[in-house]
């Protein structure tokens, strides 16, 4: 029969896990967090996104909201830092077919109409002249920024939220534990 808590762990090992442990913990809990903030963006995207209302040989209904997808970044990738994209990508197969939402660019950024054979003619500064005379027939029809502009708010919150989850369901192994013999 014991008269007390004996305690037996190794401290050096369970320090260097829990370090370990922490640092992986954390990074995995904002990785999870700025996900739900992106599919926040990524639907109000896919809600605002416009649909073929006629059909066309080239083109499929619904095929740019399918398109739309929230994913890790590529382009920021320095240690400590965690950022996600949202944008339009078709798959391989999609942009061989009637599925390759190309023309999304044209939406978001905007275009002049033309019809065939209205292309402009001469220079390049002739070409600048025209495209600052023609600037007020630009059509634009944006669904990405205006989904991002509305849905700040509750992509802060998505974040929050899940982040707290994260951090609330953050435990240790019970192989790590300090041990206690009664």
């Amino acid at each position: 029969m014991s008269d007390g808590v004996v305690i037996k762990f190794n401290l050096p090992d369970f320090r260097r896990e829990l370090a370990a442990l922490g640092e992986r913990m954390e990074k995995r809990a904002v990785r999870n967090a700025t996900r739900a903030a992106a599919r926040v963006f990524r639907d109000a995207a896919r809600a605002r996104a416009p649909v073929l209302a006629e059909p066309e040989p080239r083109r499929v209904a619904g095929a740019l909201r399918r398109a739309i997808y929230a994913g890790p970044s590529k382009i920021n990738r320095r240690r400590g830092v965690v950022a996600f994209f949202v944008g339009v990508k078709a798959s391989r197969a999609a942009r061989k077919t009637a599925r390759d939402p190309f023309y999304w660019r044209f939406l978001e950024g905007g275009w002049i109409p033309r019809g065939p054979g209205q292309r402009l003619q001469g220079g390049t500064r002739r070409k600048a002249l025209e495209r600052s005379r023609t600037a007020g027939r630009r059509i634009s029809r944006p669904f990405l920024a205006p989904a991002f502009r509305a849905q700040q708010g509750a992509a802060v919150a998505a974040f929050n939220a899940r982040l707290e989850k994260e951090i609330t369901t953050l435990s240790l192994p019970a192989t790590s534990l300090p041990t206690a013999d009664l």
